[in-house]
Parts: structure tokens; sequence; C-alpha cells
């Protein structure tokens, strides 16, 4: 017997380990972790929290990405990239968070 389930994603995942720090709108560092996974449209990230109460709206991500095949003539391996973003989904990981982080905007 098999069971079909409707995949309720629209954007499909990668397993992908970076770099990444939350900070809210004013800059102020709220997590720094690393990606789990990362689609088009957002990251699954176990962080450590700065702080137990923060907002899940207006926030900056950074991830440290490896750049792309054109950007490696210079030194460094990695870029960072930035994004306007929100949490849609936390659960608890022990002293650890995992937060479900949707983009809104790519930002640099």
């Amino acid at each position: 017997m098999t069971t079909s389930m409707k995949e309720r994603r629209r954007h499909p995942r990668v397993a992908a380990t970076y770099p990444a720090i939350l900070r809210d709108k004013r800059g102020r560092l709220l997590a720094r972790g690393r990606t789990v996974n990362i689609s088009e449209g957002g990251v699954f990230a176990v962080m450590r929290m700065r702080t137990k109460r923060y907002p899940r709206t207006n926030l900056l991500l950074e991830l440290t990405v490896p750049k792309t095949s054109t950007e490696i003539r210079r030194r460094s391996t990695n870029r960072t990239v930035h994004y306007q973003c929100r949490v849609v989904r936390s659960e608890s990981l022990g002293q650890f968070t995992g937060l479900g982080i949707e983009f809104i905007k790519k930002l640099a």
C-alpha cells in the first residue's frame, strides 16, 4: 500500500550548511547559527538565540555563501548576501532554536 502526499512547499529545498546571522531592523544581533537547508523562498536554520523575545517580522538575515564561478577571480571564495526576512516557524532544539525563515527581499 502506498500513500500519496501532496507537497505543500512552493520551492524545493536543498541541504546546505552556511553561516547565518539574524539581526533586527536596527542591526542588533538576535541570533547566530547555520542553515540546514535552503530554497528560493527561504531557509531553515539552527541558531543560538541571544534573546528569548524577538520580532518575527522586519528582520535581516546575513548568509555567507560560496561565490559563483564568475566571482571566483577575487581572492576570497565566499560572499555575504543580505535578505529582509521574517520568521515563519520556530522550534526549541535544546540550547538551540530551529527557525524557518522566509525571504521577503534580497538586499545585497
